[in-house]
């Protein structure tokens, strides 16, 4: 048993100092005041804040891993990265590759997932390869593929721990790609897509839900002869059906446009993502340039990683810790809400909100302890402690 005392706890909508009870991997307990019992382990977190543990469901890689590697013990290596800022549970994202690969690259996540100790491995995120090569972003445009000519059930019926797939639903194939997903289980995300407002609420009604990372990579109001048409980003920040992702590093997305995601979107669907590589949770020189696995060359420059040509962002070296600071700080959204879009809201949209992101009695034990510049002070996962500084 484990007891947290003079916490300040973070519900997904408020804030009160409170007592935390923890035993066999479980929430057990919520009090005002508690005497403890003999033989329990007692924390004290000294008026700092305690929080459910975060979810990262986009994120490549960290620690100088990669989720594309061959090695299942990589991919455990990149989790525990991130771990020690906060990410209890995480779902490994590729990224458009060779189609082997990709396959290889599931399947890896997936002995990974069942041999980690310490994170919650929760499945894949497949960012691809079906997306629209005009926005390919950092994607490597010969791997961007047709679901009308690689079948797209060789990926999904790889394994049942598939999470989210991005796709592109206004390429040929795309909008019965959702169904598809959707069928399998997964969420089907908007991802990497040109498509218009009319486009998109057409996806809706095959089956798509998400945005990946707003603003990135995706169309936003554009002209047709004279006229304005809305694109992915009006659609996303309006149409009800539709979580978005954001990555909240103040480089891919300002503070004003953090504002605005989560004016329209609320703390319950804004989804707080890493969209993390390899070099996240690591310690990065500036101009350092690196080859990615899908052989995409890239330079870490001003907090961020840049294409190597300079033509576009390519990813983040964010924690969620990061996240949650600076939509807290420099965003001004209330704490719990912070917390709420990195913890409750993407456990809940990949099916795991009955027993991860809350604080509340019969949950899992995945906790964080954190100051208020969001410092992290402890980690616990299932129970046990993987991270103690106080």
């Amino acid at each position: 048993m484990t007891v947290f005392k003079n916490a300040k706890i973070v519900y997904p909508d408020r804030i009160r100092d409170g007592i935390v009870v923890t035993d066999n991997g479980k929430i057990t307990g919520i009090h005002k005041r508690f005497d403890a019992i003999d033989g329990a382990y007692v924390v004290d977190c000294k008026g700092n804040y305690l929080s459910p543990g975060f979810v990262d469901i986009h994120v490549h890689g960290g620690g100088g891993k990669s989720a594309m590697s061959e090695d299942y013990l990589d991919v455990i290596s990149m989790c525990e990265a991130h771990l020690r800022y906060g990410t209890t549970s995480i779902l490994p994202t590729t990224l458009a590759a060779p189609f082997e690969d990709i396959k290889r690259a599931v399947l890896t996540i997936k002995k990974a997932s069942e041999a980690s100790k310490k994170s919650n491995i929760l499945g894949v995120h497949l960012e691809g390869p079906y997306l629209a090569k005009e926005f390919k972003g950092a994607q490597s445009e010969e791997d961007i593929l047709s679901p009308l000519t690689t079948n797209p059930k060789e990926l999904l019926e790889l394994w049942d721990g598939i999470r989210i797939v991005g796709a592109a639903p206004e390429i040929e194939g795309g909008l019965s790609l959702g169904e598809k997903i959707v069928k399998h289980g997964a969420v089907a995300s908007i991802a990497h897509s040109g498509a218009s407002y009319e486009i998109v609420e057409e996806a809706v009604k095959h089956g798509y839900s998400d945005v990946t990372h707003i603003y990135s990579a995706c169309s936003m109001c554009f002209k047709v002869n004279l006229f304005r048409v809305g694109g992915v980003v009006e659609a996303g920040l309006s149409i009800d059906a539709l979580t978005t992702q954001a990555i909240a590093d103040l480089r891919h997305l300002p503070a004003g446009l953090l504002k605005l995601i989560y004016k329209c979107k609320g703390a319950d669907k804004m989804i707080l993502i890493t969209d993390a590589l390899e070099f996240a949770a690591t310690d990065m020189e500036e101009g350092a340039v690196f080859l990615q696995k899908n052989g995409v060359s890239v330079v870490f420059e001003d907090g961020v990683m840049k294409l190597a040509d300079r033509s576009s962002l390519a990813g983040s070296v964010a924690t969620s810790s990061s996240l949650v600071r600076n939509v807290y700080k420099s965003a001004d959204v209330p704490l719990y809400d912070a917390v709420r879009a990195a913890s409750l809201t993407p456990a809940a949209r990949i099916g795991f909100g009955d027993r991860k992101g809350k604080i509340q009695i019969g949950y899992d034990a995945d906790l964080v302890v954190f100051d208020e510049d969001i410092n992290i002070k402890a980690v616990m996962t299932n129970g046990e402690f993987r991270r103690n500084d106080l």
